[in-house]
């Protein structure tokens, strides 16, 4: 779909599940984003964090999913951010950031603790001789 039929299809969606009536939507913006997927560097938890404070600027912007928070969330996780993200519009406060941020991995069946909450990341190896 081209950006125009997107974004009414958008606004037709939030008007039937009555989030939003369709007359009250003025505008919309689509972003293609290919091939984006979470990577865990040495730098991650950095650039994580000068997202995060860049957008905590706006009060109206929930950032939800993979693509959102740019964080590995299964689909589960995913869903529950963008509902608390709905809930948080109607003026509760979940920090959608603090879902799926501890170091057990459901998919396991198991835990996978660590000393710290953050979650890890690939170390750089280092030559033997260098």
């Amino acid at each position: 779909m081209d950006d125009d039929a997107l974004v009414e299809l958008a606004a037709r969606e939030l008007d039937a599940i009555g989030l939003v009536r369709r007359d009250r939507v003025l505008d919309g913006t689509v972003v293609r984003v290919h091939k984006a997927y979470p990577v865990y560097d040495a730098g991650y938890r950095d650039a994580i964090a000068q997202v995060r404070e860049w957008a905590e600027r706006f009060t109206n912007l929930q950032l939800v999913g993979r693509n959102g928070m740019h964080k590995y969330n299964n689909q589960d996780h995913s869903m529950l951010t963008a509902r608390l993200a709905v809930r948080n519009v109607f003026g509760e406060r979940h920090d959608l950031w603090a879902v799926n941020a501890d170091d057990e991995y459901h998919e396991d069946g198991g835990e996978r603790a660590t000393s710290s909450a953050q979650r890890c990341v690939p170390q750089r190896i280092r030559a033997e001789n260098g």
